[in-house]
């Protein structure tokens, strides 16, 4: 028997808070981000669900607790008043931890409520998380599909609905099936209502709120240390260009919102789309700044003057090492001279470029990682961002991390790319990592070149301050990084 309009259940959705107050990054198939400059990222990916719930004809509340700073007591509070029936939580490697132990709290003071789980972490070790945090379920893969037939299915027939753990006692049973959403046009918008939107910001907004949008999903390449093709899958899935500019057109309008981050792995793989979408937006004359992530090798002249047209500001560049072995030992798929020749159209258009590079992944050495911080001084990116790798399960290098004997840690709080490093190699420490991470930063932010460049940009005061506390957090964290692997006895 399958569920009816008058059993859908009164849905909670809910970023919790952590118990230390850390801010992070976290979304549905990221890995989860210590924040730097102070940014608060809106939870798009549960706005998503939220919205598949509306449509069931469900009730539902949304919960980012971390950007309203509530503290657990107060968050939990605030679900009880709410009763719901179904609670989904959102978890991420690093926060999962306090995320089970807030799936457990929250089942203390609503028993009859059935708790999932939803994220890149649940999707890589079900079993695991769901015994470990005593939740029922387990939303795995891309949610918005196996959610939607969960609350049709509902409260029966569970066993059935595809790509669905399940906890039963002691063990997990995994139902078979994975679903992909065919048309992303066929989603709901995200309900961005029942999100604190002007609590959301970051440094390259100059203190406006901005908002996230998802234009497509999926990813073709292999990169070792990525698992965004397990969570959305190899075949990438574009909306129409229309339906994102009705999106963006609501944004200005609805929630006067002007800043917008593009949440993909790549917003160029599909050129001939790209372009469309482009061009949409500068018919429609959107008023809307931008940033989205691209691969070096997928710009040119023509898609440049577009993205520039239609208002992007910044493009952020997965270059991750300035050593060509380390490129391609990762099955990155690019090379250096892509790399540089992207960077510079790129500059040439007008747009910012933010270039991120991973220290650490299987082959570096202290030679490759010198290589790494001199192509980041003559690359001439605008910003740059040096993570420490971390083999976050899912992944092809976490098996290799957990074949080879490389992991040092079995604490998920420790896989933070932005706070430590978890795997050791015999000529390659975790604390030679985390030096090497502060020593790349600090040679790039305070290289005197770098310095007078941010002084001439400044635009105004509010820019001026969410550049300092970027900048202040930034230095900060560098600190504390040391101190951190020096306490783990590294």
């Amino acid at each position: 028997m399958t569920g009816t309009m008058n059993s859908r259940p009164r849905c909670l959705f809910i970023n919790p808070p952590m118990r230390n107050g850390t801010i992070y990054m976290k979304e549905i198939g990221r890995c989860g981000r210590r924040s730097i400059g102070g940014e608060l990222w809106p939870q798009t990916g549960l706005a998503y669900l939220a919205a598949v719930a509306r449509e069931q004809g469900c009730a539902v509340e949304l919960f980012d607790a971390m950007a309203l700073g509530w503290r657990w007591e107060e968050s939990l509070a605030q679900a009880s008043r709410f009763a719901p029936n179904l609670i989904v939580i959102l978890v991420t490697t690093p926060t999962f931890t306090n995320d089970a132990a807030y799936a457990q709290a929250i089942r203390k003071i609503l028993p009859e409520a059935q708790i999932a789980l939803v994220g890149t972490h649940v999707t890589a070790l079900p079993n695991d998380s769901l015994l470990e945090s005593q939740a029922d379920f387990g939303i795995l893969g891309e949610a918005e599909p196996v959610l939607a037939e969960m609350l049709m299915r509902w409260p029966d027939a569970l066993e059935r609905v595809s790509g669905l753990a399940r906890r039963q006692g002691g063990k997990v049973i995994r139902n078979q099936g994975r679903l992909f959403v065919e048309s992303l046009d066929d989603l709901p918008d995200p309900a961005r209502d029942l999100l604190p939107f002007h609590r959301y910001s970051m440094a390259f907004t100059e203190g406006r709120p901005f908002t996230t949008v998802i234009p497509c999903r999926g990813c073709p390449y292999p990169c070792t240390f990525c698992r965004a093709g397990d969570v959305w899958g190899k075949k990438v899935r574009v909306r129409s260009p229309r339906r994102v500019v009705r999106e963006l057109l609501e944004i200005q309008n609805r929630f006067g919102i002007r800043d917008v981050a593009f949440m993909t792995d790549s917003l160029l793989t599909n050129r001939e789309w790209s372009m469309d979408l482009f061009r949409e937006m500068i018919s429609a004359e959107a008023d809307i700044h931008w940033i989205a992530n691209a691969r070096a090798d997928q710009v040119n002249p023509e898609l440049l003057g577009l993205m520039k047209q239609a208002g992007c500001r910044l493009i952020s560049f997965g270059i991750e090492s300035g050593s060509q072995e380390i490129l391609d030992s990762m099955k990155k798929h690019l090379t250096l001279e892509q790399c540089r020749e992207g960077v510079r159209m790129a500059r040439k258009a007008g747009i910012v470029t933010f270039a991120y590079f991973i220290l650490g992944l299987p082959g570096e050495t202290k030679d490759t990682i010198r290589e790494t911080i001199q192509f980041a001084r003559i690359l001439r990116a605008d910003y740059s961002n040096f993570h420490i790798a971390t083999p976050f399960p899912g992944t092809e290098f976490y098996e290799q991390a957990k074949t080879n004997g490389w992991l040092i840690s079995n604490r998920w709080e420790d896989y933070e790319e932005e706070g430590s490093a978890v795997v050791s190699y015999p000529d390659l420490s975790a604390s030679d990592l985390v030096a090497a991470q502060k020593r790349a930063m600090l040679a790039f932010y305070l290289s005197p070149r770098y310095l007078i460049r941010e002084i001439l940009r400044i635009r105004g005061w509010g820019d001026l301050k969410a550049k300092c506390k970027a900048g202040w957090r930034m230095m900060k964290l560098m600190g504390d990084k040391e101190l951190r692997i020096k306490k783990r006895g590294d």
